[in-house]
C-alpha cells in the first residue's frame, strides 16, 4: 500500500479543486482497504463527480487501483472490480458480443462509482448501469456485504451506496448479446454527440443536478451564471466549467441556481457529491 503525505486533492478530482490531504492512502486490494477504513476517511474513485472544498482534509482513500479483476462467466455474465474504468469494460464486453452501456463510453469513471451514482443516459431515455447489475459485493464495517440488486435500492442517479459508509469492491453483470457493428455505432454515436454538446474546454465533473427545472437551467446556460473563475457553461446545459476558480467560487454558482429553483417554486437537487 501506498501513502502519500500532504497530498494535493486538487491533483486527483476532475473539477480541479481541494485541500492538502495529511494522508493519503492507496490500498492495493480489499484486504488494505478494510485495514484502514474509518468513518472520517474520503473515498475517491476516479474523481469525476467531487466538488471538494480547498481547505485541509485527514485522510482520504483512493480506490482507483485496489480491485481490477475482471471475471467473464459467459453468457454475458461478468464479476467486475470497483477500479475498472468503464471504457475498458464497454470494450471488453463488446469484444465478446455483449453490451447495452456503450452511452457511458465518455464517462471518465471507475465502475464503482458508476454504480453510486447510478450511472445513465439521462432521464428521458431511462437508461442507467444498474440495467445490468446482478448484485454488489461492498466494505461495511469492516467486512465484506454481498447485496442483490434490490437491496442497493438503485434510483436515477442515486443508490443505498451513495448515503451509507459501504465502499464497493466488485459488482456482478448481466449483459445482453450485440454486434461488434452495432457497438461500435453505438461508441461512435456517443463520441460525436459529446463533442458537439458538451463543453469540455475547462475543469468539470459534467452534471451538477440530477433534478432540476429544464427552463431554470436554460437560463442560467444562456446567461452563463458565474462566480469568480467558475460559470455554467453556454454550451452544455447543467454544467460547471472551473476556469482557476475556487471551491467557494463553485458553490455560489451552485447555491445561485438552488435560489434560482427555490424562489419560483422547482425542484433541484445535486448530483455532484460536495466535500466541505
Amino acid at each position: 500500500m501506498k501513502v502519500l503525505i500532504n497530498e494535493r486533492l486538487s491533483g486527483h478530482t476532475t473539477f480541479k479543486t481541494g485541500g492538502i490531504v495529511k494522508e493519503y492512502y492507496i490500498p492495493e486490494n480489499a484486504q488494505e482497504l478494510i485495514s484502514i477504513y474509518s468513518d472520517e476517511a474520503r473515498i475517491i474513485g476516479g474523481g469525476s463527480n467531487i466538488l471538494a472544498a480547498d481547505h485541509d482534509f485527514n485522510k482520504v482513500i483512493d480506490v482507483g487501483s485496489f480491485n481490477t479483476d475482471f471475471i467473464s462467466y459467459g453468457k454475458g455474465k461478468y464479476k467486475v472490480g470497483a477500479s475498472v474504468r468503464l471504457q475498458q469494460l464497454i470494450k471488453r464486453i463488446n469484444s465478446e458480443g455483449y453490451g447495452g452501456i456503450e452511452y457511458l463510453y465518455s464517462v471518465p469513471g471507475l465502475i464503482g462509482g458508476a454504480t453510486v451514482m447510478n450511472a445513465g443516459r439521462g432521464k428521458s431515455y431511462h437508461q442507467c448501469i444498474s440495467d445490468y447489475i446482478d448484485k454488489v459485493v461492498a466494505i461495511e464495517g469492516g467486512k465484506l456485504k454481498y447485496l442483490t440488486k434490490n437491496e442497493c435500492n438503485f434510483g436515477y442517479r442515486d443508490s443505498l451506496f451513495k448515503h451509507s459508509g459501504m465502499v464497493i469492491v466488485s459488482v456482478g453483470f448481466s449483459f445482453p448479446e450485440i454486434t461488434s457493428e452495432d457497438s461500435e455505432r453505438l461508441i461512435q454515436q456517443r463520441i460525436d454527440h459529446c463533442r458537439l454538446t458538451q463543453d469540455n474546454s475547462c475543469p468539470n465533473f459534467g452534471s451538477v443536478f440530477c433534478k432540476s427545472n429544464k427552463y431554470i437551467m436554460k437560463l442560467a446556460k444562456r446567461f452563463s451564471i458565474k462566480s469568480g473563475n467558475c460559470h455554467f457553461s453556454n454550451k452544455t446545459t447543467n454544467w460547471l466549467l472551473n476556469d482557476g476558480g475556487t471551491f467557494d467560487d463553485a458553490m455560489k454558482c451552485i447555491k445561485k441556481v438552488e435560489r434560482m429553483h427555490e424562489i419560483l417554486g422547482q425542484e433541484c437537487k445535486r448530483e455532484v457529491i460536495v466535500w466541505e
